[in-house]
């Protein structure tokens, strides 16, 4: 059994995914560091290109989400 099953509904699991994306990917721009696997640390500083590819994915990633539950809602 699903415990979680009565905080959200299934077809509301995509907009709350694409949201924890969204702050994520503000919270890493905000503090000028990002996460990557297993756990390193990428500066803004000291390598904008990778840092900036990171932050894009995350931004990227909430819109895809969003995006596809506004698509399910609509049918």
């Amino acid at each position: 059994m699903d415990h979680y099953s009565y905080l959200i509904d299934r077809q509301h699991r995509n907009l709350l995914v694409g949201i924890i994306l969204l702050v994520i990917a503000v919270v890493f721009t905000l503090a000028g560091e990002s996460l990557e696997l297993f756990g390193r640390r990428v500066s803004r500083a000291e390598e904008p290109k990778r840092f900036w590819w990171d932050v894009a994915l995350f931004y990227l990633g909430g819109i895809f989400y969003i995006a596809l539950y506004l698509f399910n809602t609509s049918n």
